[in-house]
């Protein structure tokens, strides 16, 4: 079976672009942790509230995640533009006295994330000598 994708075979992947891949992984799901946690602190009494304010928050990383598993260079490239609206919310959280701890580690992983998916680009690119 032919693939459009050079990097399907996981193991195939060299040392730079699968630790940067786990970082955007490990990233991705601790921001996504961190949306659970804020929204169950924004609401005292478990519900539906609770649920569509974290469903809103983290839709846009959900719909990434499939791609991300899949080494889609280009969900790569688009969750790097999508992860500094992120870290602007998460800058924003950090100056509210109440919340400002889940805003400095909402601000970290978008951080790490940036700079892991940045990584991730550039290794792969480097390595398999394809464009984006």
């Amino acid at each position: 079976m032919a693939t459009d994708n050079p990097s399907d075979n996981l193991a195939a992947l060299p040392p730079a672009v699968s630790n940067a891949r786990r970082v955007v992984l490990g990233s991705v799901y601790g921001l996504l942790l961190v949306f659970l946690v804020s929204s169950l602190q924004a609401t005292l009494r478990p519900g539906l509230a609770t649920l569509v304010i974290w469903t809103i928050q983290v839709l846009p990383l959900l719909c990434f995640l499939p791609f991300l598993h899949r080494t889609r260079l280009r969900a790569y490239a688009w969750l790097s533009f999508v992860s500094l609206v992120y870290f602007i919310h998460g800058v924003l959280l950090a100056f509210d006295p109440a919340r400002s701890l889940l805003g400095m580690v909402e601000t970290l992983f978008c951080t790490s994330l940036f700079i892991a998916l940045v990584a991730f680009i550039r290794a792969y690119r480097k390595h398999f000598n394809v464009s984006v």
